[in-house]
């Protein structure tokens, strides 16, 4: 059986959530006609889009639109901000963290190449946004501050209230990217709040190719990307087709929040004995504060291991884990984890993440770490063997 050790990136579909999307799966579901089918069909979407209204604690008048990804999520967000504020120049520029996302990096450098001015803040050896630099960009005519509520590859919680009262002070938009928070850490839109935020089913055990972008009611308005849809989610996206999805999405919410209480803190201590057991080995590095990760994450570097070998050698053991190392080329460049904890460059290509989910076990764990323990040995073995022949 497979065990699955990057659940910020993917996770299976729990049982639960296929089986409330089952009713739903391949029907002709019409929800402007009145058919008992399609009334069930209404009812039980309804009830999805409050499970994921409440997940956030956003207000009844704020929007919530559906798309397919994050990254649609990020775009629209970004395209409709340059279009619509920064071409017509009633703003100016906008800010995001040097440690964004990939796909955000990516969108910011098309607006770049578009003349668009993009500030990219660092974070400091903690991993966190540098705020005090922050302070020195964000002012009236930012068009979009833009910062992931956690790391997508260590898994660092950024200050997020000390970054909303920021943008506050000059009203400037808050953006922030929560796929890798959701179901990790509370979030409260009625404590924290900002003017649009994101989320994902892909990896809280829910249906894939759904996510969400919440629109504070507050905020500036934004453009839709894809035209048609007058009355449905605020006119900004059409019509929703696959209610399955819709249903299956909210049924995940709502489990991933109630485990917030319990199950998440189960899961904080199998990280922690697994990275204590990891760190005991000779030439084996955490990348990240452990007080300020997410319960779910670990990030190492392994001293003389190369990170897609070790990725390929756990795969022959049928264990997924995750690297972000394999982008780091001259078509996409971030400031890796190994610089900021100012450690030796040798390490850059031999960090390797380990993201539990809710069905990860300490057998699971325990058999990776065997798996580990031998494919590091034997690599380093291979290299120090690869040197005296090159010598």
């Amino acid at each position: 059986m497979a065990i699955l050790l990057n659940s910020n990136i993917i996770t299976e579909t729990s049982k639960s959530v296929v089986e409330a999307m089952e009713p739903y799966i391949n029907k002709a579901i019409d929800l402007n006609i009145t058919t008992k089918e399609n009334q069930k069909a209404l009812k039980a979407y309804k009830e999805a889009i409050d499970k994921i209204y409440r997940s956030i604690n956003a207000k009844d008048e704020d929007n919530i639109i559906l798309t397919s990804s994050v990254n649609e999520a990020t775009s629209q967000l970004f395209l409709s901000v340059y279009l619509k504020y920064i071409l017509t120049g009633r703003k100016n520029s906008i800010i995001i963290s040097q440690r964004a996302s990939i796909d955000e990096i990516k969108v910011a450098r098309f607006l770049e190449s578009q003349g668009c001015r993009v500030h990219k803040i660092p974070v400091t050896i903690d991993g966190t946004l540098d705020v005090a630099l922050l302070k020195e960009y964000v002012n009236s005519k930012t068009a979009l501050v833009s910062v992931p509520l956690v790391d997508e590859e260590s898994g660092v919680i950024q200050p997020i209230e000390e970054i909303s009262e920021i943008c506050k002070v000059v009203d400037a938009p808050l953006y922030v990217n929560a796929k890798d928070a959701f179901g990790r850490i509370p979030i409260d839109l009625q404590r924290d709040e900002v003017s649009y935020l994101s989320f994902s089913s892909d990896n809280i055990d829910g249906p894939k190719d759904i996510s969400a972008l919440y629109i504070n009611s507050k905020a500036l308005e934004i453009m839709p990307i894809v035209f048609g849809g007058d009355s449905e989610q605020g006119g900004f996206r059409t019509a929703i087709k696959d209610i399955a999805k819709v249903v299956g999405f909210g049924k995940a919410t709502e489990e991933a929040v109630d485990a917030l209480d319990f199950e998440i803190e189960d899961i904080r201590e199998l990280r922690d004995d697994f990275e204590q057991e990891l760190l005991k080995c000779e030439g084996v590095y955490s990348l990240a504060p452990w007080a300020l990760r997410v319960p779910t994450v670990s990030i190492m570097a392994f001293e003389g291991v190369h990170a897609s070998i070790l990725l390929d050698r756990l795969a022959q053991k049928n264990i997924s884990a995750y690297s972000y190392v394999t982008f780091n080329n001259r078509n996409f460049q971030r400031v890796t984890l190994v610089e900021i904890a100012n450690l030796s460059s040798s390490l850059k290509h031999c960090v390797v993440g380990f993201s539990l989910g809710s069905q990860t076990t300490k057998e699971d764990l325990d058999t990776t770490l065997e798996a580990i323990k031998e494919a590091v040995k034997e690599i380093r073995a291979f290299s120090a063997c690869k040197g005296v022949e090159d010598e």
